[in-house]
């Protein structure tokens, strides 16, 4: 079974938001890293990282993502 991960991710100069599919949550953990490295050109400073949600694939799934919401 696959799960769709929604990271909050606090850099050293913003905070930005990460989407991961994954088997588990170990593997969605590692996969945030590895897709961080991959879409900036110097490896960022993570200061933290927070998992918002965890949502099983099915059909008719999916993620709102508000900019606004922080999903307190």
């Amino acid at each position: 079974m696959a799960y769709l991960y929604r990271f909050d991710v606090a850099l050293d100069n913003k905070d930005v938001m990460a989407v991961i599919y994954a088997e588990n949550d170990e593997a969605a953990f590692e996969h945030l890293d590895v897709e961080l490295e991959k879409f900036y050109l110097k490896e960022p400073n993570i200061k933290e990282v927070t998992l918002r949600e965890k949502k099983r694939i099915v059909k008719k799934s999916g993620f709102i993502l508000d900019q606004d919401e922080k999903g307190w």
